[in-house]
């Protein structure tokens, strides 16, 4: 796999943003104390709930509406990204900026999605391509799962994990911890062919998670090797600002063109 198709899936696995998530610096937020009673009210109902249940709501109550977050993703070595951004599944939309940082160089990349219309500026050359402006790529005519694309309605790629945990309990006020199947709800950067080389371990992956407000706040998890060909990858991701409105809207078209043939030759197969 090269550079810009490496680039181009990590940010693209922001739209699988929900598998990657992390420890949150709000461990205040955790607790009762100094809360409102309302607040400690729906923190002792959600603590009520069996985990799995709890989990459940929280991945279906952030998967309804607009949100932002924070991902890292680090690889063995000093190979890693950090990406930030928002998404709206209402509206089938969704923007991110990130940082790829490897031993030889950093890329920074940007991804602007409505609907089936990708948009992405990558600060690296690509042949044939103007680097002030954005590629575009229409996923009508594609493939939007070999970009590394999942539903474009669920962009967190939240919907329907829950059931593929295999196992959650409750570790404190709010947080959590289990495993989860990939074979019953993989990532969209994974094909079912590196899922099935994972063997086993694709079928216990461990995660922890945390929830606010109803919300799932944080998520992370350690995606195992594939083969030789990919390494584990460390995940973790804070979701915030829970329903809060989200403009997201495409480049101009004077700041735009396609995509090169080149390019989206990367993602055949």
């Amino acid at each position: 796999m090269n550079a810009s198709r490496r680039v181009l899936l990590a940010v693209l696995v922001s739209s699988s943003l929900a598998f990657t998530a992390a420890c949150s610096d709000d461990k205040a937020d955790k607790s009762d104390k100094g809360g409102t009673p309302a607040a400690s009210a729906n923190a002792a109902a959600e603590n009520a709930k069996d985990p799995r249940t709890a989990l459940t709501d929280a991945f279906n109550k952030l998967a309804g509406g607009p949100a932002g977050y924070t991902t890292s993703i680090q690889t063995p070595g000093n190979a890693g990204s950090k990406l930030t951004g928002s998404t709206d599944p209402s509206k089938k939309s969704h923007t991110a900026k990130m940082t790829v940082t490897s031993a030889e160089l950093q890329t920074n990349a940007e991804v602007i999605i409505v609907g089936t219309d990708v948009y992405v500026k990558i600060s690296r050359q690509v042949p044939n391509v103007d680097p002030k402006k954005w590629m575009h790529v229409d996923g009508a005519k594609t493939s939007l799962a070999k970009l590394g694309l999942g539903n474009p309605e669920d962009p967190a790629n939240v919907k329907g994990f829950a059931d593929a945990i295999v196992s959650a309990e409750r570790t404190g006020t709010d947080a959590y911890k289990g495993t989860f199947d990939l074979t019953k709800h993989p990532l969209p950067t994974l094909t079912s062919e590196m899922v099935k080389q994972m063997g086993d371990a694709a079928k216990s992956v461990p995660f922890e998670a945390t929830v606010k407000d109803g919300y799932l706040a944080t998520l992370s998890f350690k995606t195992p090797a594939v083969g030789r060909q990919v390494p584990p990858v460390t995940s973790s991701t804070t979701f915030s600002d829970f329903g809060k409105a989200v403009k997201i809207a495409k480049p101009a078209a004077n700041e735009t063109q396609a995509a090169p043939a080149s390019f989206l030759s990367q993602f055949a197969g």
